[in-house]
């Protein structure tokens, strides 16, 4: 089945889908844009074939003598899956295979159906073609027993990636064949190290990551993989938001005149993680495994961001409700009784800002000690009014009003806690060491469901903020049927199918995922969800270089920061610097400090500025989903670097901004080529330190540049052009 279609950021497109016969293999070949794959059933082995980045489709002799490897040596399966303790690697039959529309518009999706020879178990492997050049997998797992299947592993897309054989080149060596595979991926655990992205090169053998918090963050379960060899790169991303691994194999004869008829070789692996089993199956009930998603580019670093930034936008991010595409708040935690949060949102308006958030410490029982509260999300009595009178403050300010919500916690001091003390995790069988809801526990499954549903509708928001504080780590357990199921599974299976309800009733609610920062920003929740916090470690530099390090990953307009989240913040760069990083996201103002300061000064004027800045500009660009530009894209948060310099452009070139960043001191200025211009047309442009404002080409702008002179560490310059 073939379709044209047009994808913003990556233009007429095609669909394609067909199942055929590759010898006596029974095939599946999936086209989307530039990707072609192939699989096929190799002596009871659901196998790749191929990649190609390029487009091409492999003449059926050629794709007959495909893989090319052994399966006995190579693990080239293309999903992986361990069922009651055994792999289920080999042994499948196709049973059928078909196409259908996928859930978002103009995409397809590929249906091969299987069964095992041995165990009662079926599997529909689905991926997803959405005209950009990445693919979607998920599997659908039926357990076809009369007893409980316990499934103690699956990767929903594994095998191999690349291969270079030198009988294939004419005996030609590939360049750096000792370092033929590089690896790119968010290295941090902790909080704060969202966005710190660097790279390595792939040893030999097996490389792991993964991640162990409890939850996907602050790493995140997204790599950029690069064939030195040939100039590809791979971009592989899990949708799940629990622990995580990812593995990547390469041939460990690496030194072609050792062993050259078996070429140079990568292969991954990548799912949830967690002690087994991960989900028990109830014969009849079929599970849903978390996507991947996968493509392989043949382009620099700017296209494979264009082109993954076009997929997330076509069939993963949910576009914002309409008038909420971006938009200025202010948000604060109640830390007072009274009037002081009305006054806060008084301050907000007067600011300019178009939204207010009640953050944490609205709820309980009594003031205080939000943390050793949450799960009672009934109104304190500390607020005069209620919620609906800071609703009806907003609303006569012609702003926006949203609030904050942790709903996956039982507090030590809530009343949840003292009547339901069964709800919370359990680990060993019958320790309790976390505040998080066990929602493997049917009952508290249905409180969360139905308060995050309440919260939303009864205080009738614009828009909602979910949190998660927590480190729970290993996780919990439950027993069931015989075994000690691991609680992760059905933890996000509840909290997707809370946030997907969420969205079918409410769609006009934009919805903003937050986890102690960026701990949970994987494309799990951000299926589900708006945009995402940036990091709570908000200040500079570390602050514009996880948005350089989190815009390889998500788009712009996906990301929400956090400005003044931490006191000192202010002392680390000069005024301008710390406020240009509230226009390369979503800002979210942390109030405006003491509330009878005097809002007149240079200070205030200029924030006042920076705000109207973002939504007359710099925010209907961001809004617009624009090209992203990575002038220094391999710097992450920790490593040397001079300079951060990141490009925002309106996708049809009319206009955009940079913003150069000076990292450290020294005398030598940078030299800024604008990338979002179009060389035949003109400009206008503004280097806002000066305000000097010039006509230049843009052939110009792209080939000699602008020379940005900052001599002082902790400065910059933002550069506006239309």
């Amino acid at each position: 089945m073939r379709k044209v279609s047009s994808v913003p950021g990556v233009g007429p497109s095609t669909i394609e889908i067909a199942f055929y016969k590759s010898g006596e293999r029974q095939a599946a070949r999936y086209v989307s844009a530039t990707t072609v794959h192939e699989e096929a059933l190799e002596r009871s082995r659901w196998v790749g074939l191929y990649w190609s980045a390029s487009g091409q489709v492999q003449r059926e002799n050629i794709t007959a003598g495909l893989p090319g490897l052994s399966t006995l040596e190579f693990p080239l399966q293309a999903f992986d899956l361990e069922i009651a303790g055994q792999s289920l690697h080999t042994r499948w039959d196709v049973t059928g295979a078909g196409s259908r529309a996928g859930s978002r518009p103009g995409a397809r999706e590929a249906v091969v159906e299987l069964r095992h020879q041995l165990r009662p178990v079926a599997v529909k492997v689905i991926t997803r073609l959405d005209g950009t050049p990445f693919l979607a997998r998920r599997l659908e797992i039926t357990n076809l027993g009369k007893a409980p299947a316990a499934m103690s592993r699956v990767s929903p897309w594994s095998g191999l990636l690349w291969t270079w054989k030198r009988g294939e080149h004419w005996g030609e060596l590939p360049p750096a064949a000792a370092g033929s595979f590089s690896l790119g991926f968010f290295d941090g655990l902790a909080q704060g190290s969202e966005g710190n992205f660097r790279w390595e090169a792939l040893p030999p053998g097996w490389r792991r990551l993964e991640g162990t918090n409890g939850h996907s963050g602050f790493g995140n379960p997204f790599v950029l993989l690069r064939n030195e060899a040939t100039g590809e790169s791979a971009v592989v991303s899990l949708a799940w938001s629990g622990n995580w691994f990812a593995e990547f194999w390469s041939d460990p004869y690496r030194d072609l005149s050792n062993r050259p008829e078996r070429g140079l070789n990568l292969g991954f692996r990548m799912g949830p993680a967690g002690p087994a089993p991960l989900r028990v199956i109830e014969p009849g009930e079929t599970i849903i495994t978390p996507e991947t998603h996968l493509g392989i580019l043949h382009s620099g670093m700017d296209e494979v961001v264009a082109a993954w930034h076009a997929h997330l936008r076509a069939s993963v991010i949910p576009p914002r409700p309409k008038g909420k595409e971006f938009y200025t708040i202010a948000g604060r935690v109640v830390e007072e009784k009274g009037m002081w949060i009305q006054r806060e949102i008084d301050i907000a308006a007067d600011m300019g800002v178009d939204a207010f958030m009640v953050d944490a410490g609205w709820y309980g029982d009594e003031f205080g000690g939000w943390w050793e509260r949450r799960g009672d999300w009934r109104v304190g009595n500390w607020l005069p009014g209620g919620l609906a009178a800071c609703r009806a403050r907003c609303r006569r300010h012609k702003m926006l009003f949203g609030l904050w919500m942790e709903p996956e916690c039982i507090g030590p001091k809530s009343r949840l806690l003292k009547e339901h003390p069964d709800w919370r995790l359990q680990m060993d069988g019958g320790r309790q060491s976390s505040d998080v809801l066990d929602l493997s526990h049917p009952e508290a499954a249905a409180f969360l469901r139905r308060e995050v549903v309440r919260v939303i509708r009864e205080h009738r928001l614009d828009f909602f903020k979910i949190d998660y504080n927590m480190r729970i780590h290993e996780g919990g357990q439950r027993e069931r049927g015989g075994f000690d199921e691991h609680e992760g599974w059905r933890h996000y299976e509840t909290l997707y199918a809370t946030f997907d309800q969420v969205r079918r009733e409410m769609p006009e609610v934009a919805l903003e995922c937050c986890a102690s920062g960026g701990g949970r920003n994987d494309l799990g929740m951000m299926s589900r969800f708006h945009y995402a916090c940036e990091s709570d470690f908000s200040m500079f530099p570390r602050s514009i270089r996880a948005i350089n390090g989190l815009t390889l990953f998500l788009p712009p307009e996906a990301l929400c920061y956090y400005h003044n989240h931490m006191p000192v913040a202010h002392q680390k760069a000069d005024l301008d610097t710390h406020l240009r990083v509230t226009l390369f996201a979503q800002p979210i103002f942390v109030g405006f400090g003491a509330q009878d300061a005097d809002r007149h000064t240079p200070y205030f004027e200029k924030t006042r500025r920076y705000i109207r800045l973002a939504r007359e500009f710099t925010g209907r660009i961001i809004g617009g989903r624009p090209a992203v530009y990575h002038h220094t894209p391999d710097i992450g948060l920790y490593e040397p670097a001079d300079w951060c310099v990141l490009e925002y452009g309106a996708r049809d070139r009319s206009r955009g901004f940079a913003g150069v960043f000076r990292l450290a001191n020294g005398s030598a200025d940078y030299v800024l080529r604008l990338r979002g211009v179009d060389p035949g047309a003109g400009y206008v442009v503004t280097l806002d330190n000066s305000g000097k404002t010039f006509r230049v080409s843009g052939r110009e702008l792209s080939q000699s540049g602008l020379r940005i002179p900052l001599d002082a560490a902790n400065t910059s310059e933002l550069v506006m052009y239309k």
